[in-house]
Formats: structure tokens, sequence, C-alpha cells
């Protein structure tokens, strides 16, 4: 009996891990979803962040975005988000909850007691509220802390609880209106090829019209003719030149070139790599920088990679991004190229790239495996029709190679 037991709570400890599996990368997946350039986030949740420290009257208030290793921290201060690994968030408890979680002796609590941060800035108090989306997910959190036991009552958290609301809100709003932007860049794209269709003729007809006018005519009504004629294909020139200019600038705001997404990784993910003791180096062909190609997606799915690199290379070790435009077959491709020299992967590893475990391993400065890293960026991939190539070797390093159609 007790062995039938005993199998029966084996099998049961499966579903459940099983289960938290499954739920974790709902939830990863949902955050990448929201292509959120953690850079930008700064200006437009600062001041919530600042309420939500004066509500409460603490020392501390965060907005915390986490994905499968890293949680991204926005201040109530301008000097912009910083990262920390996600084995040393306090916020990956609360989200894994479905409401506030106070903790008002937290220097006392085992799971925090020798939490980094919890002894270089002595804190005493934790109050966090899950940031969960309109699909149930739980993205990161809102949080307070201070130095001092803290007392904070119903009303308050039921105020943060307003304010993490409207965190969620415009977040999903903000994706919202990517879509609205690219469902706008689309018939703006028609314009403009309209526009280019017209504006060539148009062209044509004023330099003819402007050299009859220049010309010695005696007729006075043929010049007065002209003239309307110059007048009027001078303002369809505007119009199409109008067109133009607002295709232009809709699309250098949602688009990267080469030399602005090499700024991006690095702002985001050296001083990741300086933590560890990584070198990071991020290089571009510099004689293909005027292609212009959609930010969509191409941060979570480079960050990924960069962020699961350094997760599997030692201190002292480096990580190389390349760059790169491609011309194959009467289209231009973006490739993205992420090396390093890391612990690498067996070929029986590599088979298992599918599979919920490979996530699970842990770094190489024992890093928790929250990965499935690789699974969100086959499926990002995949749904802008581009393609993940991995090759590693087994103390060795892996070289990840993305390509996808710009």
């Amino acid at each position: 009996m007790n062995s039938v037991e005993s199998i029966l709570g084996k099998i049961i400890m499966m579903l459940k891990d099983s289960i938290k599996t499954i739920n974790e990368y709902q939830r990863a997946k949902k955050l990448n979803d929201l292509d959120l350039d953690y850079a930008n986030l700064q200006d437009e949740f600062e001041r919530l962040v600042k309420l939500a420290k004066y509500i409460t009257d603490t020392d501390i208030s965060y907005v915390n975005l986490i994905d499968n290793y890293s949680q991204w921290t926005i201040t109530s201060s301008a000097s912009g988000p910083f990262q920390v690994d996600r084995e040393d968030s306090i916020c990956q408890f609360t989200i894994q909850g479905e409401g506030i979680q106070e903790l008002p002796i937290l220097d006392q609590d085992k799971r925090f007691s020798d939490n980094p941060f919890v002894k270089r800035d002595k804190l005493k108090y934790y109050l966090g509220i899950p940031l969960k989306v309109s699909t149930g997910e739980n993205i990161g959190a809102l949080c307070v802390l201070d130095q001092s036991e803290k007392n904070i009552s119903l009303e308050k958290k039921r105020l943060l609880q307003l304010i993490a609301d409207e965190i969620v809100e415009k977040l999903e709003h903000k994706k919202k209106l990517d879509q609205l932007e690219d469902q706008l860049a689309s018939a703006i794209k028609e314009r403009y090829q309209m526009a280019h269709d017209i504006r060539s003729p148009l062209g044509g007809i004023l330099g003819l019209t402007s050299t009859i006018e220049e010309e010695n005519m005696d007729a006075d009504e043929s010049k007065a003719y002209f003239k309307l004629i110059n007048s009027s294909v001078s303002k369809l020139m505007e119009l199409t030149d109008d067109i133009l200019d607002k295709r232009q600038k809709l699309g250098d705001k949602n688009q990267f070139d080469l030399s602005s997404l090499k700024a991006h990784l690095e702002e985001l993910y050296l001083i990741p790599a300086s933590n560890k003791d990584i070198a990071l180096d991020v290089s571009f062909d510099k004689t293909k920088n005027q292609y212009k190609f959609s930010r969509r997606k191409l941060l979570p799915i480079i960050g990924n990679l960069i962020a699961n690199a350094i997760k599997f290379t030692p201190s002292k070790g480096s990580v190389a991004v390349k760059l790169d435009i491609m011309e194959m077959d009467k289209r231009v491709f973006l490739t993205v190229k992420v090396s390093d020299n890391g612990i690498g992967m067996s070929k029986e590893k590599l088979k298992e790239l599918t599979n919920d475990a490979l996530g699970l391993n842990p770094g190489t400065n024992g890093e928790k495996g929250y990965g499935l890293g690789l699974q969100l960026v086959a499926e990002m991939v995949n749904s802008i029709d581009g393609k993940l190539n991995v090759v590693s070797e087994k103390d060795k390093g892996t070289t990840m190679d993305v390509t996808v159609p710009i």
C-alpha cells in the first residue's frame, strides 16, 4: 500500500511540475508578445511608480517585469531601467501567487535573508502586487520596499492595486497601438506607392509647362492657361510629398537600422554581462547601415538569445553578437549570430531543444533555469517567417543564428 501511495505521490508531483512549467511558458510568452522595449519604458511609468512610493511613504518603489532569466526594473527616479538576475528577485515569488504579497519582516524570511539587495540596502519590508494581464498571466509586479517595518492600510493597498491595474492597461494599450500603427503603416505604404506612381508624370508636366512659360509667346491667354496648369500640378506635387513624408516619419518610429539595434542591445545587456564578468561585443556591417527594418519582435528574440548565452557562459568568458544584412533570391534578410564560449551542449541535449526540461538547466553561476527561452525564440522566429539554427559542442560553446526577412 505504501508503495502504491509513493508512486501516486510521484505522479502527482510530476503533474504539478508539468503544469507549473506550462504556466511559466505561457506567462513568459505573454510578456514577450507585448514586444516591449525596456529601455524606453521609464518615461511612461516613472510618475506612477513615484505615486506608489508617495501613497505608502516607503523608501523604494519599483515596477518589475520578469522574463525567462531577468527582472527588468523601472524606478521612481529618472536614472532609467536596470536589470537583475531573476533568482535575486523578490517579485518572482509575487508573480507565482494571485494577490498581494506582504513581507513585514523581509530580512528574517529564510528565502530572502541572504538576498544581496536585502542585505545591501538593509531592507525590512516588502509589499508586491502582481501585474496581471487580461488573459490572466502575471508578467511582473508593482512593489514597495522600506528599511523600516511598515503597516500599510487596506485602503492604501487598494490604491496600489489601482496603480498596478493602470500599468497593465497602459502596456496592453501600447500593444494595441502598435498593432494599429502596423495597419496604418500598411495603408500608408499603399498611398506611398500611389504617390510614386503619379509623381513621375506630374513632374514631367510641371517641367513642360515651365519651359513653355519661359518662352516668348504672343498669346497672353496661353500663358495664363499654362500658369493655371503649373499651379495645379505644384499642389499635386506638394500632396505627394506630404504622403511620402508621413510614411517616412511613421517608419522611422517603428524601425531600426543596424547601428540603432546595436545601441539598444548594448543598453540592455552590457550591464548584465559585466555583472558576470563576461565580455559582450555587438558588431555590425557598417556598409549596410542604410537598410531599415521593423523592430517588431526583434528585441524579445535577440534578447532571449543573449540572455541564454550569458547564462551558460562562465566568468571571464565572452559573448559575441554579429548583425548583418544579406540578399538572397531577390529578398533581403536580417541575420543575427550570437556566439559564446560557454559550457555548450552535447548532441543529445541539442535534440532536446523542444523539451520543456531544457529550460530547467542551471547556469554557470547556478542561475536557475526559468528558461524555456529557446522554445519561445523558435516560436517567435517562426511567427515572422524566419529561421533559427543552433550549433553547439559540449565545453566549447554555442552559436545561434537567426535569419528573418525584412
